[in-house]
């Protein structure tokens, strides 16, 4: 866990706010928006090319800009989210390719 995303930190992680949760892949720099039960539903619910984390702090509200996609860059230079509330910052630990889902049954039970 950290209190500050700024973008320099590489990896994935999830922002977790009050309404929902926010996938970043800083290796790949993009985020998506994971709208939470209660959270209406945005034009940030998929992934997009970040471009900016200008705030991503706990305890304050997340602001970040994001590119359109190609069929819309003639209309629109950028799309920006503002959060909720941060509620949390946490990696996201890689799984790996070697490692299974669904635990294999021990063959001598």
């Amino acid at each position: 866990m950290t209190d500050t995303l700024t973008g320099a930190e590489g990896g994935r992680w999830i922002v977790t706010t009050i309404a929902s949760s926010h996938r970043f892949d800083l290796d790949a720099m993009t985020v998506t928006r994971i709208p939470g039960t209660d959270a209406a539903a945005t034009l940030n619910d998929q992934t997009r090319p970040l471009i900016e984390i200008v705030h991503c702090t706990v305890g304050a509200r997340g602001y970040w800009l994001m590119s359109p996609e190609a069929d819309e860059s003639e209309y629109v230079k950028h799309y920006w989210h503002l959060s909720s509330t941060i509620q949390a910052i946490d990696p996201i630990v890689d799984d790996g390719p070697d490692r299974d889902i669904n635990a294999r049954p021990d063959p001598e039970r």
